[in-house]
């Protein structure tokens, strides 16, 4: 099973930001991918976790120590990391694909990591903001013109993709996930 590594807020947040963000985990339950996050019980990922139980979806919880209390106990599989750091290293290495929901400064502090992994060549998952009421529009721009002026090396768009649109996503990460399973499975033989 391919799993895709969600980050998204542990706050309540607006109907607007919460709808696109559950249609988006119950899409990606529904084409067959497991549910890797940070396993909280609380906000918004208390809500997506609920979602992906009704669908009888696989739940993989990572925390860190200092949270472990809040951790949802009804996940399939829970891990435990140290510190944020070792808890954002997990996530990717546990992933097949990564997604940042709208978010606050966790979210923002999770996805920047990654994204800085893939620049380096560290990895190559697909990286997904999902820009629902152009949520991600700020950080977009700010990449750009760290590009544009000779302060990043590769073009946004090569580090990550942006869509407000749900079926979207599903259907680029079918696709992104095919192509890198393809290439691991040319390499190993």
């Amino acid at each position: 099973m391919k799993h895709i590594a969600f980050f998204l807020s542990a706050q309540e947040i607006d109907a607007k930001y919460s709808k696109p963000a559950l249609e988006l985990i119950r899409l990606s339950v529904k084409s067959g991918y497991g549910f890797l996050y940070g396993g909280s019980q609380r906000g918004l990922m208390k809500q997506a976790a609920r979602e992906v139980k009704k669908l009888n979806g696989h739940i993989t919880a990572v925390t860190w120590t200092d949270f472990e209390k809040y951790v949802n106990r009804d996940a399939h599989k829970i891990h435990v990391a140290k510190n944020i750091p070792e808890r954002i290293q997990m996530l990717l290495d546990k992933s097949d694909a990564i997604i940042a929901l709208p978010g606050g400064s966790g979210t923002l502090d999770e996805i920047t990591s990654i994204i800085e992994e893939k620049k380096l060549d560290l990895h190559q998952k697909p990286v997904i903001l999902l820009n629902s009421y152009g949520f991600w529009d700020g950080l977009i721009t700010q990449y750009q013109r760290m590009f544009n002026e000779g302060f990043l090396p590769k073009k946004p768009e090569d580090l990550f993709y942006v869509s407000d649109k749900p079926e979207k996503i599903i259907k680029y990460l079918k696709e992104k996930i095919n192509i890198s399973s393809q290439g691991l499975l040319q390499e190993l033989s």
